[in-house]
């Protein structure tokens, strides 16, 4: 996967719904760093024109009724039944490889989760984590589901847009459909192209957790509850990070900001976090897992991308002197 096929965490900062904690607003600001990290950084489309194809939202009954090339795709999606004291919801989710799923359905850590498909109805579904800098929870469901394909989001490619309108667990979804097209491409003076995270502009609005289907029938995009499509191989890529991290991105357990020269320049060291006992206030570190840290939303960056309980090597400066440290990364609460 090319980096450019990444959605950027650059964009998230002008959606409605703002990143509140500080690690998520330092990562939002990453550009060109996250370009030579795990390809995770790129730019969004931002006040691009409607595009000139799209049509309001149709709705239909029935998985014939949509276009075709879109009906194995919308097939795929799970409904989940979301119960908790006084109150139960039916909402769809993007079925991912490794029994995974999505929903950009905030949903309690104490709720008690079901999922049905054809053919199976109200099958166990576990709680995952939640990405707060993407806005999608991630499940694992107790079945085995096929999973989406996914192709590279494309830049100005017509696409047909399918939200599952779920009524509740025992009766099939309606769906809303449109043609699309995710955004024009501009080319950035530092040579980013940036149309890989777009404004799903006014014909589905409204219908969180669309997916976007390119004309060979692959999932490309997710639409976000801030109206944003997101490549969808990205939101795999951090399902399963957060899967594999124990619900939870991972964590240095310190504190820092940029150094002179480059680096990420130590300012405080949690009293029980992966750092401590290697770190201290005023190292500088430069590499983790053979990775370049040459800022610290650099590494915030290294860090997003990386499961948290995974070793990892360090390399720091203290005094200008070099050292290395083998640490286990903690969870990034």
């Amino acid at each position: 996967m090319h980096p450019s096929e990444l959605p950027s965490f650059t964009s998230l900062v002008a959606t409605r719904k703002q990143v509140r904690s500080r690690t998520a607003r330092a990562i939002a600001s990453v550009m060109l760093a996250a370009l030579f990290i795990g390809g995770a950084g790129l730019a969004s489309t931002q006040n691009s024109p409607p595009p000139n194809q799209a049509m309001p939202a149709q709705i239909v009954t029935s998985l014939n009724a949509l276009p075709q090339v879109a009906r194995a795709a919308a097939q795929r999606t799970v409904e989940l039944t979301i119960t908790t004291p006084g109150h139960v919801r039916n909402v769809a989710a993007m079925a991912l490889p490794h029994n995974l799923a999505v929903t950009t359905t905030p949903i309690s850590r104490k709720a008690l989760i079901t999922g049905s498909i054809p053919g199976h109805l109200n099958f166990h579904v576990t709680w995952i984590g939640r990405d707060q800098t993407l806005g999608f929870t991630i499940v694992r469901l107790a079945i085995k589901v096929p999973s989406s394909s996914f192709a590279p989001l494309p830049a100005s490619t017509s696409v047909v847009a399918v939200a599952p309108v779920v009524r509740n667990s025992t009766s099939p979804p309606h769906y809303a459909w449109a043609n699309t097209t995710l955004g024009d491409p501009k080319l950035k003076a530092n040579g980013v192209v940036s149309y890989l995270a777009t404004q799903s502009f006014w014909n589905l609005n409204g219908y969180p957790d669309a997916i976007a289907v390119n004309q060979s029938g692959k999932v490309v995009a997710v639409l976000s509850t801030n109206d944003q499509w997101f490549s969808a191989q990205f939101v795999a890529l951090v399902a399963n990070i957060v899967a594999t991290g124990d619900g939870c991105h991972s964590s240095l357990g310190i504190k820092g900001k940029n150094a002179q020269g480059g680096g990420a320049l130590v300012s405080s060291v949690a009293r029980r976090g992966a750092s401590t006992g290697h770190l201290r206030p005023g190292d500088v570190v430069i590499r983790l897992n053979r990775r370049d840290i040459d800022s610290w939303n650099t590494l915030l960056t290294v860090l997003y991308l990386t499961p948290a309980g995974s070793s990892a090597s360090l390399t720091f400066l203290r005094h200008a002197t070099t050292h290395h440290a083998e640490v286990i990364l903690a969870c990034d609460l």
